[in-house]
């Protein structure tokens, strides 16, 4: 298994509407946050996990603004003792704060900035928070030409985001000299490169995968899930999928038996089972519509 997804908060300081942190509340929060994080023994277990099962990367998230964490620069020296590199997903609004500790960690293998949720945003502050993002690429192709950074635009189709799109398309022109022609985007190529190892992602949106009685059901069709990762809510839940916020498919506890002992169990198996014969054999499996960008595997 190549990835762990390691959930350290599932708190969030935006409200986007293609995000499941945007509509939950709790105790009649209405602003949809959770102020949930990783306490420091337990991400130890997940990274001791992550090592005992021969993973090579993690990320920092299921869902959730990874640096919002108070001990995210913490974690990142704690993964500096292993050999496992990280592949950050942010929003990018905390990188002008958290922006130097990423570029000097040796841990940090690539970062994704979510820039389609700016599209949401109130046109200064999303201007604002593009223009620092564009900044860490500067000091980034310096700093760390290592360092792999995408840009996503995954709003692709989305008529609310056409005007965000085509100004932040201007600016990476502006920045970098190079001509990014919007509507290039399609199914086989959603990479483009703009300078070194920083690349613009376009990708339509995706729907995360929900219970519901009257919601679409598919018995065939497969998923990287168990395959190439797998992932651990904050609370230490080990689920088989990386969109499975809510633990609808719970293998087991991180806190309770090791993660080589959880992805070996009789559920983990079955489900793994039904992916490589081309069967969806959960429930969450069968209304997730994710799945259908995955062509069969070859057994």
């Amino acid at each position: 298994m190549e990835s762990v997804y390691i959930e350290i908060t599932d708190s969030c300081n935006l409200r986007c509407s293609f995000c499941p942190c945007g509509t939950r509340s709790q105790s009649g929060d209405t602003s949809g946050a959770q102020r949930s994080y990783m306490p420091t023994p337990l991400f130890e277990k997940c990274i001791a996990g992550a090592q005992e099962i021969g993973a090579k990367n993690v990320f920092f998230h299921v869902l959730g603004e990874p640096t919002l964490h108070p001990g995210f620069v913490h974690y990142l020296k704690k993964l500096e003792q292993t050999q496992l590199k990280l592949t950050l997903t942010t929003n990018g609004t905390t990188i002008e704060r958290t922006g130097r500790s990423i570029l000097a960690s040796p841990a940090v293998r690539q970062v994704n900035f979510s820039t389609h949720a700016y599209a949401e945003l109130p046109r200064e502050a999303a201007e604002r928070y593009l223009q620092n993002v564009l900044d860490f690429c500067q000091f980034a192709a310096v700093e760390r030409s290592d360092l792999y950074i995408n840009l996503r635009l995954w709003n692709v189709g989305a008529a609310e985001a056409t005007s965000w799109n085509r100004y932040m398309l201007d600016r990476i022109r502006e920045t970098f000299g190079v001509d990014v022609t919007p509507g290039n985007f399609c199914s086989r190529h959603k990479s483009f490169s703009i300078a070194g190892r920083i690349y613009l992602h376009e990708d339509t949106r995706f729907e995360w995968p929900e219970l519901s009685e009257n919601g679409e059901r598919s018995v065939q069709g497969t998923c990287h899930a168990l395959d190439t990762h797998v992932a651990i809510l904050h609370d230490g839940r080990v689920v088989a999928c990386c969109l499975d916020y809510s633990g609808q498919i719970t293998l087991g506890n991180i806190q309770e038996t090791n993660l080589a002992e959880i992805i070996e169990a009789p559920l983990a198996r079955e489900l793994h089972e039904g992916f490589t014969q081309n069967e969806l054999r959960h429930p969450l499996c069968k209304a997730c519509s994710y799945c259908k960008r995955f062509s069969r595997k070859k057994t």
